[in-house]
Parts: C-alpha cells; sequence; structure tokens
C-alpha cells in the first residue's frame, strides 16, 4: 500500500526525468541538420545556428528566416520477472521552431529564436503495472533565444563568435493512480515555472586549410522553479489519509552542455563532420519536493554525465541538391537503480538521412532519425533499487520538414 505523498514524490520526479534523458532531449530542431545526425558545431550558419552554435549566425549575409515542424513517435515498453510486457500508448509529438537572423552591420548579425528541446509526453495504458508510478505526463520547455554575432573575418579570417539569452517558460501536468487495497483514486498535478539560461559559441575555418572547419558551443545550465497545485482523488475512509489539496513546488536543473564538432571538405561536394557533446545531467542527483501540508520528500537520483557522438555527412548533388546521411550514439544518463516507467530508457544508436532542393531563395528541407530498437535491464543487485525489476525497450522515429528563405543577399 502506497501512500499519495509516496505517489506524489514519484510523479513530480517524472517530471524531471523526461527533461534529463537522452530521448526527451530533443535536438531535431531543423531539418537540414537532423539529416546529417545533428553534426552541426563546426557547419551551421543558417538561422538555427542559434541553437546549435550562436558562433554561425554572423558568417551569412542579408536576413534569413527558417520554419520547421518535427514529428516525434516515440514507443516504449516494460516486461517484468514474469514476461509480463506493457508497451506506452504516447500519442505523437508535433514540435515547431522558428529562427531569424539578420546582417545589421558588416560585422555584426542579430537574431531569435524559438524551440522545444526539453520534454515530451509519456502514457501507458489504464491500471498497468506501475500506474501507482505514473499514468499520463506532460512536460514542456519553451526556449526564446535573442542571440547575436560578430564577424572577425577581417581581423582574423575565418573567425566569428556569438551568443546568446535562453528565457524558458515551462510547463508540468502529471497523474498517477492510487491504490489501496480494491480501492484506486487518482494523483493530478500541474505547474509552471520561468528560468533564465545562456549559450555562446566559436566557428573558425583557418586561412591555410581551408578544407577544416572547427566549431565549439556552450550552453548554461537552467533552473526551473515549478509551483503548482495538487488534486488528490479517492473514495472514503481512505481520502484523509492523504495529504490535503493545495500548493506543491519542486526545483529541476536542465543540464549545461559543451559541444565540439571538427568538420573536412574531403571533395568541393562532399562535407563530413563529427561532433561530441558532453552534458551534465549529474546536476540531478536528488530530487527534493514540498508537498500540501507542511511534508517534504527527497530521493537520490544519481544521473550520470553523458557524450553523445555524432557524425554526420552531407553531399550535393548540384547547386540546387544535396543529400544527408549520419550515425549518432547517444547514452542514457539514467542508472539502472532508478530506471521505471516514469521513463524508459536505454543507450541510443540512431541513424539519419534527409535531403535538400532550392528554388531561387528557398529551401525545402527534409531530416529523417531512426532510433534502432533497444534495451536496458534494471539492477537485480539491490531488491529496492529499483522497485520495479524487469527490462525497458525503446524505440523512435522523427520526421522534420523545414523551410528557409534568404533575403538582401
Amino acid at each position: 500500500m502506497k501512500t499519495l505523498r509516496n505517489v506524489l514524490f514519484l510523479a513530480v520526479g517524472l517530471g524531471s526525468g523526461v527533461a534529463a534523458a537522452n530521448g526527451f532531449y530533443i535536438n531535431e530542431h531543423d531539418a537540414k541538420v537532423t539529416g546529417r545526425a545533428g553534426a552541426a558545431t563546426a557547419t551551421n550558419t543558417d538561422p538555427s545556428s542559434i541553437v546549435y552554435n550562436p558562433g554561425g549566425i554572423p558568417v551569412a549575409e542579408g536576413t534569413s528566416v527558417s520554419i520547421g515542424s518535427s514529428l516525434i513517435i516515440a514507443k516504449g515498453s516494460y516486461t517484468d520477472t514474469m514476461d509480463n510486457k506493457t508497451k506506452t500508448d504516447s500519442s505523437p509529438a508535433v514540435l515547431p521552431s522558428i529562427f531569424l537572423t539578420s546582417r545589421v552591420h558588416e560585422m555584426v548579425s542579430v537574431g531569435i529564436g524559438f524551440h522545444l528541446p526539453f520534454g515530451l509526453a509519456v502514457s501507458w495504458p489504464d491500471q498497468h503495472a506501475q500506474s501507482d508510478v505514473i499514468q499520463d505526463q506532460s512536460l514542456r520547455t519553451y526556449f526564446i533565444t535573442p542571440a547575436f554575432g560578430i564577424n572577425l573575418n577581417k581581423q582574423v579570417p575565418g573567425l566569428s563568435f556569438g551568443g546568446g539569452v535562453d528565457l524558458v517558460p515551462a510547463t508540468v501536468e502529471l497523474e498517477s493512480a492510487v491504490v489501496f487495497g480494491e480501492t484506486r483514486g487518482t494523483a493530478h498535478l500541474g505547474g509552471d515555472a520561468f528560468g533564465v539560461g545562456g549559450r555562446v559559441g566559436v566557428q573558425y575555418k583557418p586561412e591555410a586549410l581551408p578544407q577544416l572547419q572547427l566549431g565549439a558551443m556552450y550552453r548554461h545550465s537552467v533552473n526551473l522553479d515549478f509551483k503548482g497545485k495538487g488534486d488528490f482523488d479517492i473514495a472514503d475512509p481512505y481520502r484523509n489519509q492523504l495529504p490535503p489539496d493545495g500548493d506543491i513546488s519542486t526545483s529541476i536543473t536542465l543540464p549545461s552542455a559543451f559541444s565540439l564538432g571538427v568538420a573536412y571538405n574531403a571533395t568541393p561536394e562532399l562535407n563530413l563532420e563529427l561532433d561530441g557533446v558532453y552534458q551534465t545531467w549529474s546536476k540531478f542527483d536528488e530530487l527534493r519536493i514540498d508537498l500540501p501540508g507542511d511534508a517534504e520528500t527527497l530521493s537520490p537520483q544519481d544521473y550520470e554525465n553523458t557524450l553523445t557522438i555524432r557524425l554526420g555527412g552531407e553531399y550535393k548533388l548540384s547547386p540546387v541538391a544535396a543529400v544527408r546521411a549520419g550515425y549518432i550514439y547517444d547514452p542514457t544518463p539514467i542508472p539502472k537503480t532508478t530506471i521505471s516507467a516514469r521513463l524508459p530508457d536505454a543507450n541510443r544508436h540512431d541513424i539519419t538521412a534527409g535531403g535538400s532542393y532550392s528554388f531561387g531563395n528557398y529551401d525545402v528541407n527534409l531530416g529523417l532519425l531512426y532510433v534502432l530498437p533497444g534495451k536496458r535491464e534494471t539492477s537485480m543487485d539491490d531488491p529496492y533499487a529499483p522497485q520495479f525489476k524487469g527490462t525497458y525497450e525503446v524505440t523512435a522515429f522523427v520526421a522534420s520538414l523545414g523551410l528557409q528563405g534568404r533575403f538582401g543577399q
């Protein structure tokens, strides 16, 4: 038997878990970048460089606008030690993005971007085995990023840098079951938060080695202090054993990241890039929650820092057409001792493909990403960590479509 305090703790923990996992850190905000496996730190000078490396903002001339959307279909499952398997029933998610950059001076460019890099929805069938851990959840983080770039090509040929401020409103909504014997109830909560972060980046194309391109970018962590309401429903005589409806709060830190990219033009038509992205998930080492009735819960999470490897390439078929492909190795930060239905996850191997076609000042871009089916077993060493033993499986498909326009070039 679980009290609602336990259930509420687990539910709010999911909000953090969704933010802090490779499956719910979303990197697909530009179809061109998606097609080349997200390897863009050294080469991207499109408006989406606001996200991938603001050092690329001042390279392009004129004004450019990019509008896109990604369809994400993610599937997970849990198989217990008795071989009973339950699959998620989450609906597909559509995530928009828009970026604008403009050269306002010989050396200076400015821009603004909107994208959703953290959060997705996870839903399980009613009364599944871990329904008192989580039933349904949704987390959204909206990054609004005014940015700038400085082109130092005249002073140091091939050098540019830039930066931006991330303004981050966020929302979370969670629901889980409360079970007392044969009697079932629900715990439902919602909250919002606002955080501020930032990013800086640099790109360099050495004059002595024109085939080589280098890039680096740092994104600062963002602290989100969620405040909201909890609503708890269950039939008597159990309702008085639960906390009252009322205010809840918790804090989540979205991790910082450092990316380093090296690109090489093997031929005039073929560009290859290798990126490494290091993210500080270890900031999420514990979860502290304030509950109604002056209660508090604290639980270790012990997430681990990760290094994601991205290898991508682009081949120009003609002056107006190009194709792309790539591979990603994306390890999960979640230890085997804390994985649960709150966030089914595993180390991921992704393959990507894409293409572009230009007509006049406009480009149409398509990017596809497939997360190869992967699985992960829970730790069996400690009977209570995690509580539910078994195997989690994940797979996903992403389709990104974008339109870019260039003006005044």
